[in-house]
């Protein structure tokens, strides 16, 4: 509070001070001499602090003091009644009214930033050099013209009309223009705005009082400011050059400067004594103005247009999400430059999080990451999940190591909060060092394909390019590489090898006779070798062709049963899964449900599985197509269930009958509380919905025996039965195989 008076009181200040800088002149409108001001200058101050203070006491305090400073001088130099000091009260309450309303009007509210553009100046020409000197003027002469007569009263008002268009030519818009723009446009109610003391000593207070104690008849005072008044045009054109080469400070100085001495070359030298004269005035009035809006309109034309081109340059270095600097940020940073080691920061399941918590989430976590590393690197957001990290000051050799051994321990040992609950981050991080002669792209490619090296092989260090390990994932690699290209060839001619990886029931409800169990599936390459699914699954995501894959399946189980009667095998159910392209394919919806309603089991030993990802993204297409599988009497599982909070939400939506929970939260049940809670929440949550749970990923006895406790239906994991060609699993005898309940 004490604050806040303190620089009312400083502002009260400059207004007395700029009350007392008078620019005298013989007034002689309508052949009746009076000694005036040319210039009211604690007008235009008046102005630009309710448009710059916007809360009602700064601008009463400072009305209250320029009434106070004109009542001590009518009482010392002119003498009034009662009705003076009333028609002066009134006038300056009057005064504050309208410069409320001007600048409710005119600025934005007090809590919003304000910087003062191009767009703003015929608004505040109109208000400040038309309307508000107007109005004064004519409520001058309106109120003294009862008892004065109409000449006087006119008289009055023409020399009150051009004191305060002068007060606020010289004051008013160059200390807005100034304020608001060395304040980055910050509202007045932080204490933002403060006093233009520069544009007032310099361009007011200096001029004014060398002119005060020059002598009156000075004829090189009149030689200057005659001459200032004949070259005005250069004066104007020189002006105009600083507004485009000069800082703001110095430019607006200028400015007020010039009109200052303008005015006063008027007063001095062309007091209005006719008709003629006040029409000249008038002239040099207009002439000010226009000078005045050329000067700021091509120095805010040149401020808008260098800050859009900023703006937009800045656009094009940073993501437009997470406000980090991108790839173009990147590359521009390594050509300025030698060409660093580059750390590729890949974050599996970053679609996950893009969908189960939306894009604001993932571009938090972008951030969060970023705010991690700070004192490590320089991170770039370079697209979703993935992240290019700059080590700070180039270390070598074994710093450089530790450095990005830091990285990952640093991101591995965070924890990331979304609406304050956890979210499970996986980073890996592959590093390509200096290499000579290599360029930007080359090293990034070799950053990421490490980084994606590190992934598939789960590793919990950075991966580095050209050290063994990673010359040893490039050839796992290309050899992946080398017999996916087989795979689509297989799949369209259904030679697909069909496995099996029974379920273990924990429940005595969830167990009975029949066989439960996930269809896998499994290609040959061309020596006759098994190819796994993640040695052929990510090319077939990157050419989108799971739909194919998804259908292969289905008609290759379909084929199996048949060949084998399965209507008379001992099956209780058999889970396929859908990718999430599969989900979106209207084409593999149509001939999925054909499928089904001419298999060869019935419906409802027939279940289907959908990730929860896989779901979300595709919820529209996915809900349709589960319904109508449901109707069918098909069974729907959701698989990776509870790696996005949405998890729960969704539930309402899906028609689930199975909750197969994620393997991440059973890996480490026994270990982690967090993960304990997670199942618990999960379990209690489908048993409302009236679905079934399946816990994945079940690696020893005391996970089995947790999960028991907590009521999970059905176990599915190496600990229990690994996957098996179908033939062993479902051809095997009555209890041979793993189906059946958990001992």
């Amino acid at each position: 509070m004490g604050r806040e008076w303190r620089r009312k009181g400083i502002l009260a200040l400059v207004c007395t001070a700029l009350f007392w800088v008078d620019v005298p002149y013989r007034a002689t409108f309508f052949d009746i001499p009076a000694q005036g001001s040319l210039a009211h200058l604690h007008a235009g101050w008046l102005f630009a602090v309710a448009m710059l203070y916007r809360d009602r006491a700064s601008l009463a305090v400072c009305v209250v003091v320029a009434f106070a400073s004109w009542a001590s001088r009518v009482a010392l130099f002119e003498g009034g009644g009662a009705l003076v000091y009333a028609g002066g009260a009134l006038s300056y309450a009057l005064t504050y009214a309208g410069l409320r309303a001007a600048a409710r009007w005119l600025a934005p509210s007090a809590r919003q930033p304000f910087v003062f553009a191009a767009r703003d100046l015929p608004g505040f020409a109109l208000v400040g050099m038309l309307a508000y000197p107007i109005a004064v003027a004519l409520f001058a002469g309106l109120y003294i013209e009862p008892y004065a007569g109409p000449i006087v009263a006119a008289n009055e008002a023409a020399q009150v009309l051009f004191a305060k268009l002068f007060g606020v030519l010289i004051v008013s818009l160059p200390v807005i223009v100034f304020a608001t723009h060395t304040t980055g446009g910050r509202s007045a109610g932080e204490d933002a705005v403060r006093v233009p003391w520069t544009l007032l000593l310099v361009g007011i207070g200096v001029p004014a009082l060398a002119l005060r104690v020059a002598p009156i008849d000075s004829a090189a005072v009149d030689a200057v400011l005659t001459a200032f008044t004949d070259y005005r045009l250069l004066v104007a054109a020189l002006l105009v050059l600083a507004a485009k080469r000069c800082s703001l400070r110095f430019s607006m100085t200028a400015l007020v400067l010039a009109e200052f001495l303008f005015v006063c070359a008027l007063a001095r030298n062309a007091g209005p004594k006719t008709l003629l004269d006040t029409a000249l005035l008038l002239r040099f009035a207009i002439e000010c103005v226009i000078a005045l809006w050329l000067v700021l309109a091509l120095l805010l034309y040149g401020y808008e247009r260098d800050a859009a081109a900023q703006r937009h340059q800045r656009a094009s270095l940073h993501d437009p999400l997470s406000d980090l600097p991108n790839l173009s940020a990147l590359r521009r940073r390594c050509a300025i430059s030698a060409l660093p080691p580059l750390g590729f920061v890949l974050l599996d399941r970053s679609e996950s999080i893009l969908a189960g918590l939306g894009l604001r989430a993932q571009a938090t976590l972008s951030r969060w990451i970023a705010d991690l590393l700070r004192d490590i690197g320089e991170t770039y957001d370079i697209g979703t999940g993935h992240l290019v990290v700059l080590l700070h000051g180039d270390p070598r050799g074994d710093a450089a190591t530790a450095a990005w051994d830091a990285v990952l321990r640093r991101l591995h040992g965070g924890e990331f909060l979304w609406l304050e609950r956890p979210v499970r981050v996986l980073p890996y991080l592959g590093v390509a060092g200096e290499v000579d002669g290599e360029g930007f792209e080359v090293r990034m490619a070799r950053a990421s394909d490490v980084a994606m090296e590190a992934r598939d092989r789960g590793e919990l260090r950075p991966l580095h390019a050209g050290s063994r390990d990673a010359r040893e994932a490039f050839s796992t690699h290309g050899r992946s590489l080398q017999v996916s290209t087989n795979a689509l060839a297989r799949i369209r001619a259904g030679e697909i090898e069909l496995y099996c990886q029974p379920l273990v029931a924990l429940s005595g409800h969830a167990a009975d006779s029949g066989a439960h169990g996930e269809i896998l599936c499994r290609l040959q390459d061309e020596v006759g070798r098994l190819l796994l699914p993640e040695e052929f699954l990510r090319e077939l995501q990157a050419d989108r062709r799971m739909a194919e894959l998804d259908l292969a399946v289905v008609r290759s189980l379909d084929r199996w049963l048949r060949r084998h009667d399965g209507a008379r095998l001992p099956i209780s159910r058999l889970s396929v899964n859908l990718a999430g392209q599969s989900l979106a394919s209207l084409s593999f919806a149509r001939d999925l449900l054909a499928l089904v309603d001419d298999f060869s089991l019935v419906p409802g030993a027939l279940c289907f599985e959908v990730t929860e990802t896989a779901a979300i993204t595709h919820a529209g297409d996915a809900i349709g197509l589960l319904n109508a599988l449901r109707e069918r009497g098909c069974c729907i599982a959701i698989d990776d269930f509870g790696i996005g909070y949405q998890s729960f939400e969704r539930l309402k939506q899906i028609p689930a009958n199975v909750i197969k929970i994620d393997g991440s939260f059973v890996r480490n049940l026994v270990r982690d509380p967090r993960d304990l809670a997670t199942v618990r929440a999960i379990v209690a949550i489908a048993r409302a919905y009236g679905a079934e749970t399946v816990a994945e990923w079940v690696e020893d006895e005391p996970t089995l025996v947790l999960l028991r406790e907590l009521g999970v239906d059905w176990a599915q994991g190496f600990h229990l039965a690994r996957p098996r060609p179908i033939d062993e699993v479902l051809l095997a005898p009555a209890g041979a195989t793993a189906s059946g309940e958990a001992h």
